[in-house]
């Protein structure tokens, strides 16, 4: 495993001592990989080659910022990027106050947080499993890392928050404000974000399989290379979203959705409808920065 140093100015802008563990694929000179800037190819050339022998896959632990750029460059998150700290379970009762109390890698399994004001606090790498946080604050919070698998989050105020690498598979976000939120790399698998508010939200490498977006504003979102395999959009607004090296194959959408405006036309011809105004992506190689297979 290697490990990647930041200079002083990443170290002032970044938390040390909270690393992803990031695979990086050695791609061969012919391969044909997803598009991506100059600098960010050239910066993960420079890190598949600094490591020795050559694998299939490189493990790098890297810190927030370094995992973002790579990210955006083709990287994948492993399962665990951020390791729990060894702290026994938080006991949570509703309508604690919660403010001084050190939430970082804390172990909130099951916890009542319905209506906590947990506005920017720091729940790096926290375990929220099962968690609810129905109507929430969690605006502009650090949930880097955290886990959130079923957890509840009807109707809680995520915007501008940090879900880098979050696992949210199967949580509940129905009517969740995800303005601006940055879920780079995370898991949404199974999730239910109908309807949730998505503007111009991050979703870089974020996995969406089979989740539920009926209904969903995603304007202006960036969708670069997520996965949304089976996912349902129907109704959904994607209005200037950026879906470049996504996955589409069998999503839903209806008559209601709205694609980017250069890609409508592509989808409608590759679609079949499966019920009266509703479609479902089939496979096969698209063009203008989608990819539905």
């Amino acid at each position: 495993m290697s490990t990647i140093a930041l200079g002083e100015r990443e170290q002032a802008s970044e938390r040390l001592g909270k690393p992803y563990l990031l695979r990086v694929r050695c791609a061969t000179p012919d391969e044909r990989g997803p598009r991506m800037t100059n600098d960010a190819r050239r910066m993960a050339a420079r890190l598949v080659a600094a490591a020795r022998p050559l694998r299939p896959w490189v493990h790098l632990t890297v810190s927030p910022w370094w995992a973002r750029l790579l990210i955006a460059a083709g990287a994948q998150a492993t399962a665990d990027v951020y390791p729990t700290r060894d702290r026994p379970l938080l006991q949570v009762v509703p309508g604690a106050d919660l403010v001084g109390l050190d939430l970082v890698a804390r172990d909130l399994t099951g916890a009542n947080l319905i209506g906590a004001d947990l506005a920017g606090r720091e729940l790096v790498g926290a375990t929220l499993t099962d968690a609810d946080l129905i109507s929430a604050n969690l605006v502009r919070a650090n949930l880097a890392g955290a886990r959130l698998t079923r957890a509840q989050l009807m109707s809680a105020n995520l915007a501008h928050a940090d879900l880098l690498f979050a696992n949210l598979a199967r949580a509940n976000l129905a009517g969740a404000d995800l303005t601006g939120t940055d879920l780079t790399g995370a898991d949404l698998t199974g999730a239910e974000l109908a309807p949730a508010e998505l503007t111009g939200a991050d979703l870089t490498g974020a996995r969406l399989v089979r989740a539920n977006l009926t209904g969903a504003r995603l304007g202006r979102a960036r969708l670069v290379r997520a996965d949304a395999t089976g996912a349902d959009l129907t109704g959904a607004d994607l209005t200037g979203a950026d879906l470049t090296g996504a996955r589409l194959r069998a999503v839903r959408w209806s008559a209601r959705t709205r694609w980017p405006e250069h890609l409508g036309d592509e989808l409608r011809a590759r679609s079949r409808e499966v019920e009266p105004g509703v479609w479902l992506v089939l496979g096969g190689t698209a063009h203008h920065g989608v990819r539905p297979s």
